[in-house]
């Protein structure tokens, strides 16, 4: 063995020992003990204020369903929307979830009553890959609250990971009613 690949065998052997040293011997707990528990937002340094509250919105969120690749053939994507209640105090209801497809035409219509979303909750709604609403489908998203409260965080998600490509993205929703 040459004297340049003893030494760099040996550097490569340093440097492992010296990143094996720096990695901490226990690792941090994925759950934590106080899981379920209520949350007390008076815990939060940053004070309650300055942001815009709303009592609900109707929002507009794009879905790509299928979207044409180089081929001029359509590439299919599975997709969800998530809805997130953003406030840290209050429960908003989800009054509307309907999927239209690329003529504004109703798919579905995903509630069969108003959905209550706790502070801080999320919930989902799944589009299949085999779905066809073209590149132009959306959800229109309706949601409403007793008293004004921050606005959730709605996107939709898509995504393809067939074969040895994959695509995902993102989109969020766009408020075109609103009710404070």
């Amino acid at each position: 063995m040459n004297q340049s690949n003893c030494s760099a065998k040996i550097l490569l052997i340093l440097l492992m020992m010296i990143s094996l040293a720096a990695c901490p011997g226990k690792e941090a707990p994925v759950g934590d003990e106080k899981a379920g528990q209520t949350f007390n937002p008076g815990v939060l340094k940053v004070a309650d204020g300055g942001i815009n509250k709303v009592r609900g919105q109707v929002l507009y969120v794009p879905i790509y369903s299928n979207i044409p690749d180089k081929e001029n053939k359509h590439f299919d994507l599975s997709a969800f929307i998530a809805i997130h209640n953003t406030d840290l105090q209050k429960s908003i209801k989800i009054t509307k979830v309907l999927y239209f497809n690329n003529d504004g035409k109703l798919v579905k219509d995903f509630l069969a009553a108003e959905h209550s979303l706790s502070p801080l909750a999320a919930t989902n709604f799944y589009i299949p890959q085999s779905d066809t609403s073209g590149t132009g489908a959306n959800f229109l998203v309706e949601w409403l609250a007793d008293t004004p409260v921050s606005e959730p965080l709605i996107e939709s998600v898509m995504l393809n990971l067939d074969g040895n490509r994959g695509i995902s993205f993102l989109s969020k929703g766009k408020i075109i009613r609103e009710y404070r």
